[in-house]
């Protein structure tokens, strides 16, 4: 189950996540949210999620082939079904730093139409777009392995906010009348 903890408009969103299954079906919902050329900057510990969100994400976009974390290749490339949005995965943790990032011409991905997601992201804020969605996870309890803090902040994006507050509760109400 995923719990809203915060939605303001001027701080970040804040849901938590209590499976890995649970952060999969958060990304599936984004993926509803984003536009073309969307750049999703995931942030956090390893083993905090990023995969997993990612996973989701490729579900809602329509992309085929399996998603795993891209470290040892810094970019996966997931085509999309005809109707969905491809997807860029890149895996930053390894580079050395934005110079780098632009000199292997990846920044090119921004702006081919799909959705680029960008793990460890604030390594290479400096040449993010100014579009970029920010999303950090974390594990707030120890004792909890398995749940998710995650924040996200969208630039000017109240609307998709809404849209996925909206589709989260609906999904709690659902869940709560079939009990």
């Amino acid at each position: 189950m995923i719990r809203i903890l915060q939605s303001g408009a001027h701080e970040p969103w804040v849901i938590l996540s209590e499976r890995p299954a649970d952060t999969e079906w958060f990304g599936f919902l984004l993926a509803g949210q984003l536009p073309d050329h969307a750049v999703l900057s995931l942030n956090g510990d390893l083993g905090a999620g990023k995969t997993a969100l990612t996973r989701g994400l490729a579900a809602g976009l329509g992309c085929r082939g399996a998603v795993s974390s891209p470290t040892f290749t810094l970019l996966m490339e997931h085509p999309a079904d005809p109707d969905g949005k491809a997807l860029y995965h890149f895996d930053v943790y390894r580079l050395d730093g934005p110079d780098a990032f632009i000199e292997s011409g990846l920044d090119e991905y921004f702006d081919m139409g799909g959705v680029c997601v960008v793990e460890w992201g604030e390594r290479i804020a400096a040449v993010l777009p100014s579009r970029a969605i920010w999303i950090r996870l974390t594990v707030p309890d120890p004792d909890q392995p398995s749940l998710r803090r995650i924040e996200l902040v969208w630039p000017d994006g109240c609307k998709p906010i809404r849209a996925l507050t909206r589709q989260i509760e609906e999904a709690i109400g659902h869940a709560d009348s079939s009990l």
